[in-house]
C-alpha cells in the first residue's frame, strides 16, 4: 500500500461518515474491517420473467472504499461486486444494483434461450435470480438449476439421493456452447453424476477398512466417581476442506495432489464472485488464492470474504508470481493470512498451509447462542446445543470425553422443522459455560443436505441480530 492510500481505520470511517451522511443505517461488522448498510429502495420491482421482486430494502457490505456486495434478499446476493465510487446518495447507489440485476436477468435469458434451443423446458425460481429444468428420467421435483450460463447445480434429491458427498460443491456442474442437443446435455449430466457415485462408492470402502462404519449406539455407563463415561460411535476425524480459487491454481495438478495426499478435501472457484457463490453453500478451513484475478485481486477477495456473515475470520492465503510492494502491504491491511511470492514447493507449501489451519488464533467462524435439542450417538447423557457456527458447536452436557475423539451427532433446528447431523470431533472441554460443563466440537464431516440446511439456519439467526443490532 502507497503511501497515499488511506489506512483501514480511516477508510471505515469515512464509510461510516459517508453512508451516514446519505441517511443509511451502517454498523461495524465483526472484523470492523467492513460495514454492513441498510438500504430502503423505491417502490418500482425488480423485474424478471418469473414476476416482478418486490425489496423494500438491500443490505450490503462494504467491500472497500468504492466498492460493495448485496447480500439480502438472497436474489442480490447472485449480483457480482458493485462499484458505487461514483454515487452521491442513496438514489445512485439503487441506480447500480438495479443495473447490475437488468444484466444479470439478461444473461440468465441468454442461457434460457439456449436451453430452449435444446429442447429443454426451463422455469424462472421465483424470488431467486436462477433457471430451472427437469433432470431427465427423475421425478419433476428433481431439477437442475442455474445461477449463470456457465455451470448447473444438481438436486440432492434423485440420482443423488443418499449419496455421501463431501461437499455440496460436487454437484456443481460446468456447461460449455458445444453441447450441441438435450441428448448431449444429459449425457453430459449423467457422466458427473455416475463419477460422484463411483467417488461415494470408494470413499465408503476406504471407511469400512478403516473401521469407521457407524455401529449402534452403546449404553453409556459411568466412573467410580458416578461422572458419565462415553463409548462414542465410531464417526469420520476432520479433514480440513480448501478452497483454490483462480485459473491457475485449478490447473495445478502437482498442487492438488498433495493437498489430496495431506488429507486435505479440495473447492475450487475461478474468480472472486464465483468463490463468493461457494462460500455461500459450504465452508472451508482456509482459502488459497491467486493474487491477480482478472478482473478483480486477492486483496478484493479477502475484503469480500470479511463481508460474508458467519466466517469473517476464516484465513485467506495469496499468491503472486513475483513480489509486488504494494499488492503486499493491500494484502496486510485486509488482513490475508499470507502472501507467497514465486515458485512452491508442493509438499512444503501444503505442510504450511496445514500448520496454519491448525494454529490457535482469533475465533474463524461466528457462534450465534441459543438453546438447541442435541444427541451425541453412543451416549446417554444429556446434551444441550448452546453455540452454533459454521465451523462447529458447543454442547452442554457432563459427558466426559477424550480430546480429538470423533463422534456422531445431530442438533435440532425447530425454525427450519428438521434435524441435522455431522461427525464432530471434540476440540476442547469446558469446565463450565454459563452453568454447565461441555464440549466443543469442530465439524468433520457434514452431508451437502444437512451443510446447506444449517447455512441457511445460521442466515437467518445473522439477519435476526442485525435486525435487533445485537
Amino acid at each position: 500500500m502507497s503511501a497515499s492510500e488511506p489506512q483501514p481505520e480511516r477508510t471505515t470511517a469515512h464509510l461510516q461518515e459517508r453512508y451516514g451522511a446519505m441517511g443509511l443505517p451502517v454498523r461495524a461488522m465483526a472484523d470492523e474491517r467492513s460495514l454492513l448498510v441498510s438500504l430502503p429502495v423505491g417502490p418500482a420491482p425488480f423485474e424478471s420473467p418469473a414476476g416482478p421482486l418486490v425489496v423494500e430494502r438491500v443490505v450490503f457490505a462494504t467491500i472497500d472504499a468504492g466498492r460493495i456486495k448485496c447480500l439480502r434478499p438472497a436474489a442480490l446476493f447472485g449480483l457480482p461486486i458493485l462499484d458505487v465510487r461514483d454515487a452521491t446518495d442513496a438514489a445512485g447507489i439503487e441506480a447500480v444494483i438495479r443495473r447490475a440485476w437488468r444484466e444479470r436477468v439478461e444473461g440468465l435469458r441468454d442461457a434460457r434461450q439456449w436451453l430452449e434451443g435444446l429442447s429443454l423446458e426451463t422455469n424462472w425460481r421465483r424470488g431467486e435470480a436462477c433457471l430451472s429444468f427437469p433432470l431427465p428420467g427423475e421425478s419433476p421435483d428433481a431439477r437442475v438449476y442455474l445461477n449463470d450460463r456457465h455451470e448447473a447445480v444438481l438436486p440432492g434429491s434423485g440420482p443423488l439421493s443418499g449419496l455421501a458427498l463431501e461437499d455440496r460443491n460436487e454437484r456443481v456442474v460446468r456447461l460449455d456452447r458445444t453441447l450441441e442437443s438435450g441428448a448431449d446435455l444429459e449425457c453430459h449430466l449423467a457422466a458427473h453424476i455416475d463419477a460422484l457415485r463411483r467417488s461415494a462408492q470408494k470413499r465408503e470402502a476406504e471407511d469400512r477398512a478403516r473401521g469407521l462404519e457407524r455401529a449402534p449406539s452403546p449404553d453409556a455407563g459411568t466412573d467410580e466417581a458416578g461422572s458419565r463415561t462415553v463409548q462414542p460411535v465410531p464417526a469420520r476425524r476432520h479433514r480440513p476442506r480448501v478452497l483454490l480459487v483462480g485459473t491457475k491454481l485449478l490447473e495445478d495438478g502437482e498442487l492438488r495432489e498433495a493437498l489430496e495426499r495431506q488429507g486435505f478435501r479440495l473447492a475450487t472457484a475461478r474468480s472472486e464472485t464465483e468463490a463468493l457463490m461457494r462460500l455461500t453453500r459450504t465452508t472451508p478451513d482456509l482459502v488459497v488464492s491467486e493474487y491477480a484475478l482478472g478482473r478483480s485481486d486477492g486483496a478484493s477477495l479477502v475484503a469480500s470474504t470479511r463481508a460474508v456473515a458467519g466466517i469473517e475470520g476464516i484465513p485467506v492465503v495469496l499468491l503472486d508470481e513475483a513480489r509486488h510492494e504494494a499488492r503486499r502491504e493491500a494484502a496486510r491491511a485486509v488482513g490475508a493470512a499470507g502472501y507467497i511470492v514465486g515458485p512452491r514447493e508442493p509438499n512444503r507449501f501444503v505442510a504450511r498451509l496445514g500448520k496454519l489451519v491448525t494454529a490457535p488464533g482469533r475465533r474463524r467462524f461466528t457462534r450465534y447462542a441459543g438453546r438447541f435439542d442435541a444427541r451425541l450417538f453412543g451416549i446417554t447423557a444429556p446434551c444441550i446445543a448452546t453455540e452454533v457456527g459454521r465451523g462447529g458447536v458447543f454442547l452442554a452436557t457432563d459427558a466426559r470425553v477424550d480430546l480429538n475423539t470423533a463422534m456422531h451427532c445431530e442438533i435440532a433446528l425447530p425454525e427450519l422443522g428438521r434435524q441435522v447431523g455431522f461427525d464432530g470431533e471434540v476440540l476442547y472441554r469446558a469446565e463450565s459455560q454459563g452453568a454447565f460443563p461441555g464440549l466443543g466440537l469442530r465439524f468433520a464431516d457434514i452431508s451437502a443436505e444437512d451443510e446447506e440446511a444449517l447455512i441457511t439456519w445460521l442466515d437467518r439467526r445473522e439477519r435476526d441480530r442485525s435486525a435487533t443490532g445485537r
